[in-house]
């Protein structure tokens, strides 16, 4: 029993180190459904409209609300930024994306660190009117303090969207190795480590261990 409490406290030291993820899901977005979006902050990150022109879509979403290319049936090439407090770093994780017509729309993403490429990927939707959720792997360690998804709509395409944009905090200056990047606990994951430590204690206090 006193092994079990041992590795459940070193499970949640381990998840606490992993959970520094947060999604900019736009719950606080204002406006109405199909008013322009300039933009949006929210726990630190902004997403500002930088290309194109972008709605307030308040009734499409993963889940509601989230951001639209617009005008609606003439999209064009649309483009988001989004930055982190005062340019501070931060990491992008993944984002849910959508088209109203399969294989109609394709995402460019881009991240920056000191105005450099740090790296560039591309998505292509193969539904209709349902999010696409991409997760991307192979850069989620690289360190940026901007971050560009610009949209080019297809043939027949009227709309598409972005939502749950995921990103980390990152805290290593000029770190674009990801062997490198020592990101800082959140809040919620500090507490988390305090709740793993705290285990291993009571399973000392009971072994006897002074």
């Amino acid at each position: 029993m006193k092994r079990y409490s041992l590795l459940v406290a070193l499970l949640v030291m381990l998840w606490a180190t992993e959970s520094m993820a947060y999604t900019i899901g736009f719950g606080n977005l204002g406006g109405s459904n199909l008013s322009a979006f300039n933009s949006y902050t929210e726990s630190g990150y902004t997403v500002s409209a930088t290309g194109g022109s972008w709605f307030v879509a308040k009734v499409f979403g993963n889940g509601i609300p989230a951001i639209g290319a617009g005008p609606i049936y003439n999209p064009g090439v649309s483009q988001i930024t989004m930055t982190y407090d005062d340019g501070e770093q931060f990491t992008f994780q993944g984002v849910d994306l959508s088209s109203n017509v399969a294989g109609g729309t394709s995402y460019l993403i881009e991240g920056f660190l000191g105005g450099a490429d740090v790296f560039s990927v591309t998505a292509t939707i193969n539904s209709i009117n349902t999010f696409e959720t991409n997760l991307f792997s192979s850069i989620e360690n690289f360190n940026i303090d901007e971050l560009t998804i610009t949209g080019t709509p297809g043939d027949r395409t009227t709309s598409f969207n972005i939502d749950n944009i995921r990103a980390g905090q990152g805290d290593s200056p000029g770190c674009v190795n990801p062997s490198s990047c020592q990101p800082v606990p959140e809040p919620a994951s500090i507490l988390l480590l305090g709740a793993g430590l705290a285990g291993i204690e009571v399973w000392r206090r009971r072994r006897g261990v002074g």
